[in-house]
């Protein structure tokens, strides 16, 4: 494939994103729900960071219009929500026979009350922060000025944390509605979407060297406040409100810094993509399916927790094994994709594909 124009070189620039994110996905289970008990990990917590805010800020950014149109909910429902219902009833069945020692849920209610739902979070998360989207929308479209806009934004955010506050109970394991999620990824979303409409700005900025340079600054210290929250003490829990949020944007600015050179070598030229390029391209392409199906694939590798202990966490035996065990597990998982493709039902529960159009017979 090539690149011919800019358009296609934006879709490919992050296609190859969601690729990489999907695949850091598939690695934390591997190391969560396959090794298990080493959460402890430096790989695991810097895994945990880095990948869901790529896939909010990407789906921000092309839920923006130019005239912050409300986005077509009734699609998103059917791409997001029709998903979580179906795969996640299914995935409590075959949960009892997968061999996984994981503590999830057996039945729907216990899943549905999870603050991780098992993992089927994100289509819930999202369809939640787009319909909130739409409803801000109105006023959105009113705001002349980038400062108005974040205020509303911010309005927003300040309301999802209340919300959060009395219906979302993480200690507890209880969250019927992910409210704390959606609350937590809301102002990641949101800056996807403001970035696509001043796209120059943000250009400008993922390329400025000082920028890049405070990004990472910015990124180091957020994330250590964030993962290791006991060394911080001294932190106001409330900070943690703005704190999130600045890691999110800073890893942005990184991510397109540092990926946008490459899809623009191994995409913008006549020669053919390397063959990383093009499997990361391809997974950007089906994140959304491999989300859906990968848990069904993941298998027990409780016999590697004591030999990674033992060489203590590091992380280059980790990232070998996530890595290798991730490629196995979606390789497999592509093969299933495409079979359920074949039939446009399955297409529509569990990747989240429309229905295809009717054509006139000749």
């Amino acid at each position: 494939m090539t690149m011919e124009n800019s358009s296609s070189h934006r879709i490919a620039h992050f296609d190859l994103l969601k690729g990489i994110a999907i695949f850091l996905v598939v690695m934390g289970h591997v190391l969560t729900m396959c090794v298990r008990d080493i959460d402890a990990a430096f790989l695991f917590k810097l895994i945990g960071q880095v990948h869901m805010p790529v896939f909010f800020f990407i789906s921000g950014y092309f839920t923006y219009k130019a005239v912050y149109a409300s986005p077509d909910l009734k699609k998103r429902f059917l791409q997001l929500i029709v998903p979580f219902f179906t795969v996640s009833a299914l995935w409590v069945l075959y949960f009892p026979h997968s061999g996984l020692k994981s503590p999830l849920s057996d039945n729907l209610p216990d899943l549905y009350r999870a603050y991780w739902k098992d993992g089927y979070w994100f289509g819930l998360c999202l369809m939640e922060i787009i319909a909130v989207y739409a409803l801000i929308s109105p006023v959105l479209r009113r705001c002349r000025k980038t400062a108005a806009s974040v205020t509303v934004g911010a309005v927003a955010y300040s309301a999802l944390l209340v919300a959060a506050h009395f219906f979302s109970h993480p200690e507890e394991n209880t969250d019927y509605l992910s409210l704390g999620l959606t609350a937590r990824f809301f102002p990641i979303f949101m800056a996807g979407v403001l970035c696509h409409k001043h796209k120059d700005a943000f250009n400008r900025l993922w390329r400025n060297q000082w920028a890049i340079t405070i990004s990472m600054i910015v990124f180091a210290a957020t994330f250590y406040c964030t993962v290791y929250p006991w060394d911080v003490a001294w932190l106001p829990e409330w900070t943690g409100i703005v704190v999130v949020p600045l890691m999110h944007m800073a890893l942005m600015v990184i991510a397109f810094a540092a990926i946008h050179p490459w899809a623009q070598s191994e995409f913008a030229s006549q020669k053919k993509p390397s063959a990383a390029a093009r499997w990361f391209n391809h997974l950007g392409k089906e994140s959304l399916g491999i989300y859906m199906c990968h848990f069904f694939f993941l298998f027990p590798l409780t016999a590697l927790q004591e030999p990674m202990r033992a060489m203590g966490l590091g992380f280059t035996p980790l990232f070998v094994v996530a890595a290798f065990t991730a490629f196995a597990i979606i390789a497999v998982v592509l093969v299933v994709i495409h079979i359920l493709k074949q039939s446009a039902v399955l297409n529509l529960l569990i990747l989240g594909g429309g229905l295809p159009s009717r054509r006139k017979t000749e």
